[in-house]
């Protein structure tokens, strides 16, 4: 199921992966043109693989990469950085600044994101002998990737330049910050370009992976959420769940089966990032050709005692959330097991009991790791990560009815994600607009706990301050209102005349 994609993703490293130097001010990503290339095809597929590639990029902190991944979940009261991770742990305790390597590198990884694909954009209506629709497909993919690096742009910096055209000259890379009103139309732009496009509501098997126009219509969904239009969001999300099955959506019976690599790319996927064995040996430098397609998530995320590198500690703020309530078993919440490993009766980890191996008060995460091998000593962990699970249109869906007053609507929603957790049944019926958004807040945090979502949660909701003041998390007394937003980075305000830095930065 996986191969395919994957070809697609790899390809595109053979052809254009360097082409844009990671120094974005100095160099202009457009030279690939040059020569033969953006002639057929392939050209055109392997110019659409590489917008993909830089999402998993490790060289820059490509979103769905190790490092981005630990910026999103390690300023959340629910994990800490490791504290001989210099740049992590100064994002972690608040004490990030403008010269910080990972958030530099997310910035630039997203605008090599953007750059590759209005390259793709561009030169899509020069390519010959292609059917017409493949070719508004690929654009339409191109522009939804190009929404969603401006989507996680405008959620980490707040205000960017945008750039919607090549950049045919160096000057041309020197750009005023547009407003975040201005950049939040650009991503409704795209998205809503994708959504009414030729692109496939579901791909077959060997291409699940690729954007379709679902995942165009919940991310549409989701920035309207953010926007706090509530009925716009609601109208999107609506579309997927009113058709779920014909659009071939719905939640696995087992929340553990989403993360135990036998069922990737499933009805529960909306937008999922896509990691495989494929490729070469390494994945740090070198020759783009030559890296794999697999990530070391896994590995830099495990104890020290399974050859880890434990650079991202779960909390027992967190634990206490995801044991907060048992199941109708009087069991523990299925997403707790699933999601972390600790000292409870018959608990094993790495083959091993828990308490003797790692200690009787040690938690770790269990989502996403390969804790069923013996250890994590081969790097190379082929474990997707989830952009976007069919779990969170319900919650969304079920957030933007309740703030509309439609608390009723919202409850067979909340609902369905109670009953795959297997929870006891609680009465929801008569629950004000608080009361709704109180277990919608709650069965987030539990829902996606270790998959990046819960700080763009907690900020939307104005609730962030409160969390992480009161968690007394790691360096939480450092914590403003400055940093809930990253700094422009230093080497852009060096290098581009127009670029201002961020306000209180």
């Amino acid at each position: 199921m996986k191969k395919k994609l994957i070809i697609l993703y790899f390809m595109g490293g053979l052809v254009l992966l360097s082409s844009c130097s990671d120094n974005l001010e100095l160099q202009n990503p457009s030279k690939v043109t040059t020569g033969s290339f953006w002639q057929t095809p392939e050209d055109l597929e392997s110019g659409l693989a590489t917008v993909y590639n830089v999402l998993v990029d490790n060289n820059n902190a490509g979103y769905w990469e190790i490092q981005a991944m630990q910026l999103k979940e390690n300023r959340t009261e629910n994990f800490v950085a490791r504290n001989d991770v210099p740049g992590r742990y100064a994002v972690s305790s608040y004490k990030n600044t403008p010269s910080t390597s990972e958030t530099t590198g997310m910035y630039k990884a997203m605008y090599i994101g953007i750059f590759r694909a209005n390259q793709v954009i561009n030169y899509a209506p020069q390519i010959k002998n292609i059917d017409e629709t493949k070719r508004a497909q690929i654009v339409a993919e191109a522009t939804f990737l190009r929404g969603l690096n401006y989507f996680n742009l405008v959620n980490e910096f707040g205000s960017v330049p945008i750039f919607t055209d090549l950049v045919k000259e160096s000057a041309d890379y020197f750009k005023e910050k547009s407003t975040e009103e201005e950049v939040w139309k650009q991503i409704i732009a795209d998205f809503q370009a994708a959504a009414t496009s030729p692109l496939p509501e579901i791909y077959p098997s060997a291409l699940k992976g690729r954007v379709t126009k679902n995942t165009a219509i919940a991310y549409l969904g989701k920035s309207y959420l953010y926007l706090k239009d509530w009925a716009k969001a609601e109208e999107q999300f609506s579309k997927l769940v009113n058709n779920e099955s014909a659009n071939g959506f719905g939640l696995l019976d087992d929340y553990a089966q989403l993360f135990d690599g036998k069922h990737e790319n499933s009805k529960e996927s909306v937008f999922e990032i896509q990691f495989s064995r494929q490729g070469g040996a390494t994945i740090w430098g070198g020759n783009p050709s030559e890296r794999t397609r697999a990530t070391t998530m896994a590995q830099e995320l495990a104890p020290g005692e399974v050859g880890g590198w434990f650079e991202l500690l779960p909390t027992k703020v967190l634990l206490d959330a995801m044991t907060k309530e048992k199941t109708v078993d009087n069991n523990f919440d299925p997403r707790a097991l699933a999601t972390l490993a600790w000292n409870y009766p018959g608990s094993t980890y790495y083959n091993s009991d828990f308490a003797s191996k790692f200690g009787a008060n040690a938690i770790w995460i269990r989502k996403n790791q390969n804790w069923w091998n013996n250890d994590e000593g081969d790097w190379k962990s082929e474990l997707n990560e989830y952009a976007m699970r069919y779990a969170d249109v319900l919650l969304m869906l079920a957030e933007a009815k309740t703030m509309q007053g439609k608390v009723a609507e919202a409850i067979p929603l909340v609902k369905r994600i109670r009953d795959r957790a297997k929870l006891a049944t609680i009465t929801m019926t008569g629950w004000n607009q608080t009361q709704m958004m109180d277990e919608i807040m709650h069965q987030r945090n539990v829902e996606f706990a270790r998959e990046g979502i819960h700080w763009y949660d907690l900020r939307r909701w104005g609730t962030l301050e409160k969390v992480i003041k009161e968690s007394q998390v790691g360096g939480y007394l450092n914590y403003s209102a400055k940093y809930n937003f990253f700094p422009i980075p230093e080497s852009e305000l060096n290098n581009n005349p127009k670029m201002t830095q961020n306000a209180n930065w």
